[in-house]
């Protein structure tokens, strides 16, 4: 069995939050299995809406937490993960949160301003893609939630691995260039470039000095150091 880690609530993953207890009572009410319980919460996270720009605003405001995400409704990567994350440890699931690089060149998932930000004159890759893992039935599996379903089938890239409780499903956005390690909670250095991206785009977009200025400032959207973090992974 994993370590209480996996169930124990956080600053980010507040699976001790009235809100995320409420909504995984209901979601798997009637459950008789974890694989059960695990799927309602996957595909109840999943199919929120994903909208990056939306999330910024919120997140740029402090609101980092999986609670937030549920009372907002709309989410990007980084709230999809957390969610899935503490409304599996409210229902006695173990889970953690994933990290992985993405090549997405045409990151035709992003809100039109964050992605002409994002993809500068020759596409950057997602460096810091967050994702839910859960232990269920003796196993890790990594399930992403981040795009809704309806979104993805919209755009040609549609979920092609049904939830079963025990297949990884990958992300749609694209191909996986580097595994950044597995975490109890959000690493500080990540959460916090997350807020800082968050706070840069929409600075970005109130002035036009400060779009050139965010939109050719690749140390920024290169993200933490995969190597200095992976320091406090868990696998």
């Amino acid at each position: 069995m994993p370590s209480e880690d996996y169930l124990r609530p956080t600053a980010y993953l507040d699976s001790d939050h009235p809100l995320v207890v409420s909504t995984a009572r209901d979601l798997t009410a009637g459950a008789a299995t974890d694989v059960e319980r695990l799927g309602r919460i996957y595909h109840y996270v999943r199919d929120l809406p994903y909208d990056i720009l939306a999330s910024f605003r919120y997140l740029a405001q402090g609101e980092t937490a999986a609670s937030a995400v549920l009372e907002h409704g709309v989410a990007f990567c980084m709230g999809k993960a957390s969610s899935f994350v503490a409304l599996s440890r409210a229902a006695g699931i173990p889970a953690r949160v994933a990290f992985q690089a993405l090549d997405a060149p045409k990151m035709e998932f992003l809100s039109p301003e964050v992605r002409v930000l994002w993809g500068g004159p020759a596409g950057r890759p997602l460096p810091w893609h967050s994702l839910g893992e859960a232990f269920v039935d003796g196993r890790w599996i990594k399930l992403d939630a981040t795009i809704d379903a309806p979104t993805a089938s919209r755009l040609g890239k549609p979920y092609t691995v049904d939830y079963d409780g025990r297949t990884d499903i990958p992300t749609v956005e694209g191909p996986v260039l580097r595994e950044n390690g597995s975490y109890a909670d959000y690493p500080a250095e990540v959460a916090d470039w997350y807020l800082r991206v968050s706070r840069e785009v929409l600075d970005a977009l109130s002035s036009p000095a400060a779009h050139d200025r965010v939109a050719a400032d690749d140390v920024l959207w290169s993200g933490p150091d995969p190597e200095s973090v992976s320091r406090q992974a868990v696998a």
